[in-house]
Formats: structure tokens, sequence, C-alpha cells
């Protein structure tokens, strides 16, 4: 009888082993994608593969004047005359809701573009019935009124640089160089979907972040994962330099460890009635 509180001590610590296990958090985000540009382009679409969807290829580091932000090789898009640029689809739809999940894409925003230029970059959601469901757009402007290389961030892509960046929150680029653009997926603590839109530099720290949240949104009913990375519009002379494209998703709860759960709680409350 001594050895009984050692034993619930035991079971108690393997139990919240499973709890870590069965809510994955973003912390254990499994990397599902990566297209770093050093030997192809693979898994992004351009006029190669669909009319109207711009150039995606890849140059040597150096190219420009501008050293490849990771590896000896990246990406340059692109935009199609009278199309958009070129589209990602990962490494393909997904309907189901494990989690939540990231994208992430490095960029190369230069303070020198001429005033109104500029790009779109949306990542979007899929639906839980495998239809588009919704858009989380990142907009680059060299802002003709201001001067000023401005990010912002919507729901929504006119398809051209955006005039309006000052009127709505935004982040000034004040310094050229390679910039992290990410969508962070998630739960709003609701049950209703909220993703975050951050701008990091190049050493990762967060300089903006511009939060987009539907009630209508529900992940219980209405939303599934990733749909695709899409850059609607890049009216850059020369093109946009690009970089480190990734996803992250966070991994259902394993059968395993949901069962074990059970096991505990049972466990757990008949060693209580003793």
């Amino acid at each position: 009888m001594k050895k009984q509180p050692i034993q619930i001590l035991k079971l108690a610590v393997s139990c919240a082993i499973l709890v870590a296990v069965a809510n994955s958090t973003e912390a254990n985000a499994i990397e599902v994608w990566s297209q770093g540009f050093e030997t192809d382009t693979a898994g992004w679409l351009d006029d190669d593969d669909f009319a109207g969807f711009g150039d995606a290829s890849r140059v040597p580091s150096g190219t420009g004047g501008i050293a490849s932000n990771e590896g000896s090789f990246h990406g340059l898009f692109a935009d199609d005359a009278g199309g958009t640029g070129p589209f990602t689809r990962f490494d393909g739809y997904r309907d189901t809701w494990t989690g939540g999940f990231t994208a992430s894409i490095d960029v190369y925003l230069d303070t020198n573009w001429a005033n109104g230029e500029g790009f779109d970059y949306s990542v979007a959601a899929n639906g839980s019935d495998g239809d588009h469901q919704r858009d989380f757009v990142f907009h680059v402007t060299k802002d003709t009124s201001s001067g000023d290389l401005l990010v912002g961030g919507s729901n929504n892509t006119n398809f051209a640089p955006r005039e309006d960046l000052e009127t709505i929150d935004n982040y000034s680029i004040l310094t050229t160089g390679w910039y992290t653009l990410e969508h962070v997926f998630r739960d709003a603590g609701d049950g209703t979907l909220a993703v975050d839109l951050n701008l990091r530099d190049s050493g990762g720290a967060l300089l903006f972040t511009e939060t987009r949240n539907d009630g209508s949104d529900v992940i219980a009913t209405e939303v599934g994962g990733n749909r695709y990375g899409w850059f609607t519009d890049i009216s850059v002379s020369g093109g946009i330099n690009v970089d480190g494209h990734t996803l992250s998703v966070i991994p259902e709860p394993t059968a395993l460890a949901l069962a074990g759960l059970g096991v505990c709680g049972l466990a757990l409350g008949r060693r209580r009635k003793q």
C-alpha cells in the first residue's frame, strides 16, 4: 500500500507526456514543404504550366548584385503582361484542420524601386469542403505620394500595387535587403480562424503584424488546411527575388496518444476511488 503514491505519480507523469503529444502546438509543427531554389523551381507554376501566370526562374547568388538569402541560388519571379505572377500548391491542398499551419517566403525588398512599383502575395485557406475559403494578402508598394516602401495586409487583391497603404496599418521599409513574409494560420481562441501576416527581418525579428479574422470562418465546420500561395501581381521592373519558401503543419494528434489519454483518465479515476 505504501507504493501506491509513487505509482500514481508515475502514472500522472506518463499521462502528462501523452497530453503534450495530443495537444500539438506550433512548437512541434512539421515542415512538409521546402523550396530553396538550389536545384529547380519545382512546385511553383508559371506560364510554362498555365498561360497568364508569369515566370518563375532561378538565378545564381550575386545576380544583379543580390546575394541569395540561403545557399547559392534563389528565385526570380516576374509578372505576365495582362496576367499575374507564379503560384504554388505547396505539397497539395488540405481540407482537414489539424491544429494550424505556417507558410513563409523570403523576398528581397528594395527601397530603390520606382514609385508605384510593388507586388501582392496571398496564401489562401482551403475549406473543409475542398473549395477555396479565403485569401490573406501581403501588399508591398513603393508609395507614389510619400516615396516610402510600405507593407500592409488585407483579404483582397486588385492585381495591382496598392497606392493607399498609408491609410491602413502599415510598415515602412527603410533598408534594402531580405525580409520574410510569414502567414500563421491558427485558432483565434473562439473556434474561428485567425491569420497573422508577419513581416520579419533577415534575422527573424518581428517588424510588423496584421491579424485577419472573420467570424464566419468557423474551424469546426468551415475551415480546412492550406490552399495556394500566389503572387497575384508583380509590378516591379525586372521582377522580384525570392528564397526560402516553406510550409509547416501542426500534425493531428496520433490515435495512440488519444487512446492513451482515455486509459489515463480511467486509471487515475480508479486510483482516486481506492
